[in-house]
């Protein structure tokens, strides 16, 4: 189903904007968190995954946050400006009247050449 959103201008422009949205909304309350628990300098964060921990400070836990407000900032606008382009491309530029062909003459026939056929041989030769 994403891919199908990527593929279509509408999805694409409707998708980026969501994403920055997300990008100035989600990630601006100033709080930086652990698992739902609001941290503060000093703590540490600890994330178990797939039985591999991994832990962070509460400067790179913030680092974090705001590494990912600038992604979705970033894609988000890259998306929506892309995606609008192609709308506006689809129903102004390609919405103009089209002159029709002319068809000019000299061109190849409509089939290839056929072959012509060998004289016959006549009974009795001539001498």
């Amino acid at each position: 189903m994403i891919g199908r959103l990527f593929s279509n201008r509408y999805g694409a422009t409707v998708l980026g904007l969501i994403l920055v949205l997300i990008g100035i909304f989600g990630f601006d309350s100033g709080k930086v968190t652990c698992g739902g628990q609001t941290m503060t300098p000093g703590d540490s964060c600890v994330e178990i995954s797939k039985g591999r921990s991994t832990t962070r400070s509460y400067e790179e836990e913030k680092s974090r946050d705001h590494l990912y407000r600038y992604g979705f900032l970033g894609v988000g606008t890259l998306m929506f400006v892309i995606g609008a382009a192609l709308i506006i491309k689809r129903h102004a530029v390609d919405s103009r009247p089209v002159q029709p062909a002319v068809a000019t003459g000299g061109g190849n026939p409509p089939f290839p050449p056929q072959p012509q056929p060998q004289p016959q041989p006549q009974y009795p030769p001539r001498q």
